[in-house]
Formats: C-alpha cells, sequence, structure tokens
C-alpha cells in the first residue's frame, strides 16, 4: 500500500511539471479594479485626479476604460478638463514569459474604441490609440521581436470593437523586463492645439498563454523513470 501511494505521488509531481506560464493578472478585470495593472498619465505615472482611468461595471462584467480630451461641454476646449492628460494616458502591465525554451506565447486582447466626435470635421485630427510590447526604455515592438507596435497609432473614428491574436516570436521566452502597454493618445487641430472631443479605449480582456511544444514521442524524464522502477519493484515483490 505504501509503495502504491508512493507511486501516486510520483504521478501527480510527474504531472505537475507540465505547467504553463504566462499569466496576465487580473487579464479580465474580474476584480472590477485595477489590480495588478499600473497606469501613467503624461509620463507622471498615476494622477490623483481626472477620469482618465476608469471601470464599466455591466452586471460582473467589468471593462478597463482610458480617456482623453473629455470636457464640459463637450467639444469646448476653454470649458472645464474632465481628464488631466495633455498627451497621452497608458495602462500597461509587465509580462511573465517564463516557459519553455522550445516554447511561444499567444496573446489575445479583446478592446473597442469609441468617441464623441468623428475626424470629418473641418481642422479635426483624431484622438488615437496604440498598443505594443514595450522594453521598459520606451521603445515599442511587435510580435515578431522588431521595432514596431502590435497595433499600429490608429485615429478613434467613432466605434468599432475587435479581437486580436498574436503569436510571440520564440525569442521573447524566458525575457524579463517586457510590458505590455494600451496607449491613448490626444490629437490636435489647427486652432486651439486639442480637438476637445473625447476619446475612449475600453479593454474588455487580455491573456497570455504558453504554447508548449510536444513531441510525438516524448523522451523519458528521470521521474518516469523512477516512477516505472518502482513500479517494475513493486510487481516483483508481488510475484515472490
Amino acid at each position: 500500500m505504501k509503495l502504491i501511494t508512493g507511486l501516486s505521488l510520483l504521478t501527480l509531481c510527474l504531472a505537475s511539471t507540465n505547467t504553463f506560464g504566462g499569466a496576465i493578472v487580473n487579464g479580465d478585470f474580474s476584480s472590477c479594479n485595477y489590480s495588478g495593472w499600473q497606469k501613467d498619465t503624461d509620463g507622471f505615472g498615476e494622477l490623483p485626479a481626472g477620469n482618465d482611468f476608469g471601470m464599466v461595471n455591466n452586471a460582473g462584467n467589468c471593462s478597463a476604460t482610458l480617456n482623453v480630451d473629455h470636457f464640459d461641454p463637450a467639444g469646448d476646449a476653454t470649458g472645464a478638463p474632465l481628464d488631466q492628460a495633455w498627451f497621452a494616458n497608458t495602462l500597461f502591465q509587465e509580462l511573465d514569459l517564463s516557459g519553455a525554451a522550445d516554447s511561444t506565447f499567444s496573446l489575445q486582447i479583446d478592446f473597442a474604441v469609441d468617441s464623441e466626435s468623428n475626424s470629418n470635421e473641418i481642422g479635426f485630427i483624431a484622438d488615437y490609440f496604440l498598443i505594443g510590447l514595450n522594453d521598459g526604455a520606451g521603445n515599442y515592438y511587435d510580435q515578431t521581436g522588431g521595432l514596431g507596435f502590435l497595433y499600429a497609432p490608429t485615429d478613434v473614428d467613432g466605434a468599432f470593437s475587435q479581437v486580436l491574436s498574436f503569436e510571440l516570436d520564440n525569442s521573447f521566452v524566458n525575457q524579463g523586463g517586457w510590458f505590455l502597454d494600451f496607449q491613448l493618445n490626444v490629437g490636435v487641430d489647427d486652432f486651439s492645439l486639442t480637438d476637445a472631443f473625447g476619446s475612449t479605449l475600453f479593454l474588455n480582456s487580455v491573456s497570455l498563454t504558453e504554447n508548449k511544444i510536444q513531441s510525438d514521442v516524448p523522451e523519458p524524464t528521470a521521474l518516469s523513470l523512477l516512477s516505472l522502477g518502482l513500479l517494475g519493484l513493486y510487481v516483483r515483490k508481488k510475484r515472490r
């Protein structure tokens, strides 16, 4: 009985070695707060005032929001500013890219954007957003590891939503200091240096999953060989 129990524990340990890294903390915002995330306004970190960052709670399904260029009244740059950002709001999180040397990571992002106005106005340049992998020094990279973005800077021209999927290059595996950035930037027009029509980036969920490559015939590990050895001893003992 003791031997069988030992074999069971070894089997459990063997199964637990096949783990997957790459977790995003609070990626679905189920906590309905920003736990696990960091916020920045114009490079000054999180500011105590303004509605630059919010949370939409739809019957317990929460989404994070980034806001820029909202005024009261809307479109009036001489009115009361509701956001503190003059340049950009950024929501970011450092990625856990620990995993098997031959693995890759799948990144999925569910987001939406909306604006109070559109880019058809005379002299109007919309606020814009971008999504990228930041190396911590302000440089952005795409999923291949090259300079660029996961989602290049794009005008917020009305409402739309999208689900993005990326497979990160194997070169990212076990590398530290990589951040996933969501940034909403203030656009400007030719007259007031601010378009004064608010824009919002809604982040619904983010997930990061390790894709561990499995060979057709897995090589025996030391632990599995030990398990087989103990099983052989048990069978031999029963035959006596």
